[in-house]
């Protein structure tokens, strides 16, 4: 397998941490998932060029973890009204900037004297300055019931693959991908084995560059934590002050996609009763550790819940992976297995797989073959795919 290095021309551009780069290698998805997990960690938290200069680009200039940033995945765009327009309009180019105000997270400032905080248990806030609150962010979700909000978001080869922007996949353009009678007619053709540009329809499968995010912010006003404004990659949402709590990340480096979790390390003690309990989490061992990079930045406050490759172990038992947060109340669960069901069916009469938070280890091929033909496609493992689009 071929040694990847990032650099700020590709669309995943490399993060300058103190003195050097990080270097990914997609062997070490499949060799050293641990390793792998936290150099996109690195990658993706690193400061982020201001969007007019290009979105998801790191600022070489700032170092990792530097106060009053915003990182780069925070610069791409959000699945919810950015990839999947309502009611069905066609996305606008990846740099457009028109759609503004959608980057809401700061790294906060430090307390100004850190040991006399702690010493003290005092809490000091930072000074973050004017954030506009986006009116597109996704607090549709996941969380209503426990304080918090959800947002996912996608890279440049993952917003481009959908809309067709990149001519490599200008197909998806014509079939108009990010709209549910698009992905319906391409199942059907796909399907129907129909010929294009002189060769069969393929199924969908995203590009090896493709990645996406899926964040869940808290609100620090239920959080009963000391400094616990210092302690969060934070937000100023809708007027409130909200921490990262979980970050999902998941990448095409293998070809059923990377799959890596992480969290807020400690156990939160929530105000109004809401239990969400670290320890129900599946998670898998972190044989990396935290990186040196991390020290003395925000993000020493977070760890890595797992990474997971595959459906099953060499033993042939199903593997598990989730987050207390993202996944709170079906923690037993597995991130590979059920978004292998994400799917479109051709009729809309007939429903298609759909999500299950109990689906574990292989997919079966009776979620997506009936009578010996498909009839319903897989797109690729995004469920922003089967659940936004309009």
């Amino acid at each position: 397998m071929r040694r990847l290095t990032i650099t700020v021309i590709t669309l995943l551009a490399s993060s300058q941490i103190a003195a050097g780069q990080v270097t990914l290698n997609r062997e070490d998805a499949f060799n050293a998932p641990s390793r792998h997990a936290w150099k996109l960690f690195l990658t993706l938290n690193h400061p982020a060029k201001d969007p007019t200069q290009g979105r998801g680009l790191p600022d070489l200039q700032k170092k990792f973890g530097a106060p009053n940033t915003t990182v780069v995945w925070e610069t791409w765009r959000l699945a919810r009204n950015e990839v999947f327009v309502p009611p069905g309009q066609e996305p606008l180019p990846w740099d457009d900037l028109s759609l503004s105000g959608n980057t809401v997270g700061k790294v906060p400032e430090p307390p100004k004297n850190v040991l006399i905080a702690r010493a003290l248990a005092l809490s000091v806030a930072p000074e973050l300055g004017a954030l506009t609150p986006s009116p597109l962010m996704d607090d549709d979700g996941i969380f209503k019931k426990t304080g918090q909000f959800g947002e996912t978001r996608v890279n440049r080869a993952t917003y481009e693959f959908i809309t067709g922007q990149d001519p490599r996949f200008a197909i998806n353009k014509s079939y108009k991908l990010w709209t549910v009678d698009g992905q319906r007619r391409y199942a059907k053709d796909w399907i129907d084995q129909k010929v294009v540009d002189g060769k069969k329809l393929s199924a969908i499968s995203f590009p090896v560059e493709a990645m996406e995010v899926k964040a869940a912010w808290i609100d620090l006003e239920r959080v009963d934590m000391v400094a616990k404004e210092t302690r969060f990659y934070i937000a100023d949402y809708k007027g409130k002050k909200y921490g990262l709590v979980a970050l999902h990340i998941i990448t095409k480096d293998i070809p059923n996609w990377f799959w890596a979790t992480f969290h807020f390390k400690d156990q939160l003690k929530i105000k109004d009763g809401v239990v969400v309990d670290l320890t129900k989490a599946e998670e898998l061992t972190d044989d990396y550790g935290p990186p040196a990079e991390i020290k003395g930045t925000v993000w020493e406050n977070y760890k890595l819940g797992g990474a997971q490759t595959d459906f099953i172990t060499p033993m042939g038992q199903p593997t598990f992976l989730s987050d207390a947060y993202i996944e709170k109340g079906i923690e037993h669960s597995s991130c590979i297995s059920c978004h292998s069901r994400a799917s479109i069916t051709a009729d809309p009469a007939i429903p298609g797989p759909g999500s299950d938070a109990t689906a574990n280890g292989a997919p079966k091929p009776e979620w997506f073959i009936r009578d010996g033909k498909p009839f319903a496609m897989q797109l690729d493992f995004l469920f922003s795919m089967a659940f936004r689009a309009q």
